[in-house]
């Protein structure tokens, strides 16, 4: 709260989040009250031995309140708990002020929501794809008549493209609004999902393509019949394929040798071809869907007599990186390698000394940035 006060940063507005970082001691405490080093499987689901660091950061990056908790407490948790937390720190500063938390999709529930209306404060944060609501979000997002906004930036250069579309709905007796974000920049691990699901797609066409003319019907109701099963099961996603029965004549396999100048024997079977074709339009769609995510707020549409429309709530969001570059730092060598303590009281003394160092180091970039020019990088 100090270094608020004394670098004149605004509290309108706190980005939170959670990270965790590896020890390997075997820390033993009588105190039941002492920080957990259990071993268990962290965000990444590794088998580790994980604590805990909570942040809550201003617009500019620097941290406003920190913690060092057990490894295994969930987000889902922690959210909440730190809501109350600020909530207190802003009474005691007599600051009654409504403020904004931004937080990761951990942060979509019932007592999450109960805490940020307590707290005299508003949520922003990303519906996580299971939710009922986010589903239903997505699926009208599809139907023609929705009114997507124009394109916008947020970049002024090399940046993506941005369409929304705005909803609203009701979660555990909360109201909140619902925004259908479309990035003309696809996630690097959806797109590689997507590249994946297509070309197990198209080997698994090719592979029945095959199968099909391997195995001739000698009846045109049991091709017709196959065929019908094979339609039924047949989903596919990204290529169009044509079915139909073929009828062939050719001459009619015998074991041995056949005798000379005798006339070779017909047979009639009956094969399933299938005609496969890459659909691009069903790519492009596939694409867009996966572009696709739901921020969900409660924050007005107007707020302190400034609007606060689809792209505001969009550029809001998009500051959460700001705390994901603090965690960078407790995460880099160079700063915080291994910790060699023997309890976990020290553990988590040394964890917090590190939170401290943080707070240093993003005011001392903070003072030193407006000093950087293109003349004076």
């Amino acid at each position: 709260m100090q270094i608020d006060k004394k670098e004149g940063l605004s509290l309108r507005l706190f980005h939170a989040d959670t990270t965790d970082k590896t020890v390997y001691g075997a820390y033993e405490s009588v105190s039941s009250e002492a920080l957990q080093t259990t071993h268990g499987y962290n965000r990444h689901h590794r088998w580790q031995k994980p604590i805990g660091f909570g942040l809550i950061g201003s617009e500019d990056g620097i941290p406003f309140s920190g913690d060092v908790h057990d490894g295994n407490v969930p987000d889902k948790t922690w959210n909440p708990e730190v809501l109350s937390r600020v909530h207190e720190q802003l009474k005691q500063a007599k600051i009654q002020d409504e403020w904004i938390d931004v937080a990761d999709s951990a942060a979509m529930t019932k007592d999450t929501l109960t805490q940020t209306k307590a707290a005299n404060a508003f949520l922003i944060t990303r519906g996580p794809s299971s939710l009922r609501i986010v589903k239903q979000a997505l699926a009208e997002a599809d139907s023609p008549p929705i009114p997507w906004s124009d394109p916008f930036t947020l970049a002024e250069k090399n940046g993506a493209t941005y369409r929304a579309w705005e909803t609203a709905s009701t979660y555990e007796g909360h109201p909140v609004r619902l925004i259908v974000v479309e990035s003309s920049a696809l996630d690097q691990r959806k797109g590689k999902t997507l590249e994946n699901e297509r070309n197990q797609e198209a080997e698994l066409l090719r592979e029945e393509q095959a199968r099909w003319e391997r195995h001739p019907f000698s009846c045109r109701a049991d091709a017709e019949q196959a065929l019908a099963s094979f339609k039924a099961s047949l989903r596919p996603q990204f290529h169009r394929v044509e079915a139909a029965v073929e009828e062939i004549v050719r001459p009619k396999k015998r074991r041995g040798r056949p005798k000379k100048g005798a006339e070779p024997e017909m047979e009639t079977l009956y094969l399933v071809r299938l005609d496969v074709e890459f659909d691009q339009n069903a790519w492009e769609q596939a694409r867009r869907k996966a572009s696709r995510f739901v921020l969900v707020t409660t924050v007005p549409k107007e707020w302190k007599g400034q609007p606060m429309e689809a792209k505001e709530i969009l550029k809001l969001y998009k500051g959460q990186i700001s705390v994901e570059m603090n965690f960078s730092f407790l995460k880099d060598p160079f700063f915080t390698d291994e910790i060699y303590v023997k309890k976990p009281e020290r553990v988590a003394v040394l964890g917090y000394l590190f939170l401290l160092a943080l707070a240093i180091y993003r005011v001392f970039q903070r003072r030193v940035r407006p000093f950087i020019t293109p003349e004076h990088p």
